[in-house]
């Protein structure tokens, strides 16, 4: 066992355990599934891209092990809402509120780039020429925008990401610089 995978044990095992027993009411299965879960844990170490969410990745790991036992022993009940895993689409943070703070933050040409191409879908060829750029220019225009849109995120908020890129969590930085955007 590695020594992350140890502290991780010793950290979170009682509570992940707890977690366990409480859907499957049984001691013994909630053993099994707990060692399922560091047995994928340690496998999946040196997948981690973000060491600071390591938690929360072990929390996914836990519901998603939970779940399949669950559809193993019980295939024909409903599982229960908070172990439904990537079969249903995930609840996503409500980032408007930070993207207009941050919008209205960004230089004016950027935020019109962006308005007029993200939000109301004008095409950067349409775009281009209403502003009388090169097509090029124009999306060098949206792309430093994008950029420092990103960037206004990044400097307060954690950004957890899935596989398609969406954003699935949002959490302020510690220590926050004034107001999160993300609440």
């Amino acid at each position: 066992m590695s020594n992350l995978t140890e502290q991780l044990w010793h950290s979170l095992a009682a509570q992940l355990r707890s977690f366990i027993i409480g859907r499957v009411g049984n001691p013994a299965v909630a053993e099994d599934v707990l060692q399922d879960v560091f047995v994928k844990l340690h496998e999946k170490l040196p997948d981690l891209r973000d060491a600071e969410r390591i938690e929360a990745w072990v929390w996914r790991i836990t519901r998603n092990a939970l779940a399949d036992h669950l559809r193993r022993v019980r295939p024909t009940e409903e599982l229960p809402d908070d172990l439904h895993g990537d079969e249903r689409e995930p609840e996503l943070p409500d980032l408007r509120p930070a993207l207009r703070q941050f919008l209205a933050a960004l230089p004016a040409e950027d935020r019109e780039a962006l308005e007029l191409t993200e939000l109301h879908g004008l095409k950067q060829e349409e775009l281009a020429s209403r502003l009388g750029l090169s097509l090029s220019g124009e999306k060098s225009r949206v792309q430093r925008a994008r950029a420092k849109l990103r960037a206004e995120f990044e400097a307060c908020c954690r950004l957890d990401f899935d596989q398609r890129g969406r954003v699935i969590e949002c959490a302020a930085k510690e220590p926050a610089k004034g107001m999160c955007a993300c609440g």
